[in-house]
């Protein structure tokens, strides 16, 4: 079986197995016969914890190598709360230029009416010897789940290593990516990406400086600018991220795809809030590697039916900074160093006709150590257990029933708690298909 044989399959499959089953409606909608296709996504839930609705803070703020608090330049988001939540509207278009380009854009609306753009780029479609090149603002291919919308996700909420270390929205910014098909019969692709990286979080991250500026000031009741942090200026891309995704002839029932990442992020910034009131900013390299994998066996039955797949990926990010900013003047210059891994595993099963039984395990904090000087912690492992069950309606609209079994280090100890979503999805309109 050739490489392109390979890459039509694995695209085809990517879209919903329930695609082929609900052909006729599509067929009947209006929109999908526009250029380009236009849809509004709805995703809302109701949520219930028992830790009085702090369940997503306890996560967000689970016990980190990377100590840094507050003022990152972070996505904004709607804050999950017990009983009825509606989360982000999204709204995506996409389609085919002309015989050179296709483009996409996806945007966000808040619950609270905030807009935010996520995707906007324009991708090459006839260049030579398997090149590809696509530029503007878009999702990084340092992680077969970044690179998915929440509405593609087999669970109703991120991951606990993704959320550790990229947050909830992952990596994504404003730059180029180039990759590469190889000539060989199976599917071999390289990729590079440079991007500003001025938008990421936790690991490799980008703090407002005029925000921890006045932070500081506060806190030390005197006066401190933003300028008095010594931050480098984020002028020109600062991220750097490489690819390799291999996917070996399986055949027409199965498949498998494997890949490795690494990232670079110049001049990552945090800002740190320790014991005995010391207030400190830090810059320098961060650095994460990948692996990812991810095996798919395709319904046998119908509307899904039978088919099951399994996902995992592990990443270990290291950051090498040092205190441009201390509320000890001795202390300037102070090394600062953190590493940590973070993983993930889930499986989805059809079990039903139209219904599908998702499990997931993932931690973070894995090997997490952070030094301060001659001072070293360890970061402490934070887990996370997930079960769903979802009924895929049609491919157009699903409801799914998840629960949540956490056991999150924080700053106050350890938190063992139990979460619970109820949620619906519903795409209107036509759809791109989904990558693999």
């Amino acid at each position: 079986m050739n490489k392109f044989y390979l890459a039509g399959a694995l695209l085809a499959a990517s879209s919903s197995v329930l695609a082929a089953e609900d052909n006729n409606r599509n067929s009947n909608n209006p929109l999908a016969a526009f250029n380009p296709a236009f849809s509004v996504i709805f995703n809302g839930m109701y949520y219930h914890d028992n830790v009085d609705g702090e369940g997503a803070d306890l996560l967000e703020d689970a016990d980190s190598a990377f100590h840094s608090h507050g003022g990152h330049e972070e996505h904004e988001h709607d804050e999950l709360k017990r009983g009825f939540n509606l989360n982000e509207t999204e709204l995506t278009m996409s389609g085919s230029v002309d015989s050179y380009f296709d483009a996409w854009l996806s945007a966000a609306i808040s619950s609270g009416g905030d807009f935010e753009l996520e995707e906007a780029w324009v991708r090459s479609q006839s260049l030579p010897a398997g090149l590809q090149v696509k530029a503007g603002r878009f999702l990084s291919g340092i992680g077969y789940h970044n690179e998915k919308h929440p509405h593609s996700w087999n669970f109703a909420d991120q991951n606990l290593a993704y959320l550790s270390l990229f947050g909830d929205h992952g990596v994504s910014g404003d730059g180029l990516q180039l990759t590469w098909l190889a000539p060989t019969d199976s599917y071999l692709q390289l990729g590079l990406e440079i991007l500003q990286g001025d938008n990421l979080e936790r690991a490799g991250s980008v703090i407002d400086a005029e925000e921890i500026a006045e932070d500081i000031s506060a806190e030390l009741a005197t006066d401190v600018a933003a300028e008095d942090l010594n931050l480098a200026d984020q002028n020109g891309p600062q991220l750097g991220v490489f690819t390799l995704r291999y996917a070996p002839d399986l055949g027409a029932r199965r498949a498998l795809q494997l890949g490795l990442s690494a990232a670079r992020h110049q001049d990552s910034q945090a800002f740190h809030e320790e014991g005995g009131g010391e207030l400190f900013v830090t810059e320098g390299d961060t650095d994460v590697y990948g692996a990812q994998a991810v095996y798919k066996h395709f319904p046998t039955g119908q509307y899904g039916k039978g088919g099951w797949s399994l996902t995992g990926e592990y990443f270990h990010a290291d950051s090498d900074q040092e205190a441009v900013y201390h509320s000890d003047p001795a202390e300037l210059g102070l090394p600062v160093t953190s590493e940590q891994g973070a993983a993930y595993v889930e499986a989805t099963y059809g079990f039903a006709p139209r219904w599908q039984i998702g499990l997931r395990t993932a931690a973070s904090g894995i090997g997490g150590e952070f030094s301060e000087g001659d001072e070293t912690e360890e970061a402490r492992l934070s887990r996370q257990h997930s079960a769903a069950v979802t009924w895929y309606a049609t491919e157009f609209s699903k409801l799914r029933l998840q629960f949540n079994r956490n056991d999150v280090h924080g700053d106050d100890g350890n938190e063992e708690y139990n979460q619970v979503f109820l949620q619906y999805n519903l795409s209107l309109g036509a759809h791109g298909a989904h990558s693999f």
